[in-house]
């Protein structure tokens, strides 16, 4: 692969990101610093993503949103308000690197879980 000044601006800023990501939100925060363009940005966040660097999600069913791929987790998503958790649990990360396929081999899985979180439980138990 090509190693780019644009290629490391956009991996150095998908390395800073704490949370899920968006490339609309990876874009506007490099543009601040460095001059590339969008396509650019879109096509270094695929190719990071066929390193496993990076892991692509659709935590709903509209956007696609990005994060490090460098561990295993649970996605807790609130079917109301669309919140996101995130929970650690190496029992379950553990028990899907056992599970075999026949004529498929995996080289990554994640796990949502969706139904509603304590506040908008809490909103509902008021009105």
């Amino acid at each position: 692969m090509r190693q780019t000044p644009e290629r490391f601006a956009i991996l150095d800023k998908t390395l800073e990101q704490k949370v899920h990501f968006d490339i609309d939100e990876l874009y506007k925060n490099i543009e601040a610093d460095y001059h590339v363009s969008r396509s650019t940005v879109y096509n270094t966040v695929e190719l990071l993503c066929e390193c496993n660097i990076l892991r692509k999600h659709y935590l709903n069913e509209t956007q696609a949103v990005y994060e490090l791929a460098d561990d295993r987790h649970l996605h807790l998503i609130c079917l109301k308000c669309g919140a996101v958790k995130e929970v650690h649990d190496e029992k379950v990360g553990e028990y899907l690197s056992t599970l075999k396929f026949r004529g498929f081999h995996p080289t990554s899985s994640t796990t949502n879980i969706y139904g509603i979180c304590s506040a908008c439980s809490r909103k509902r138990k008021k009105t």
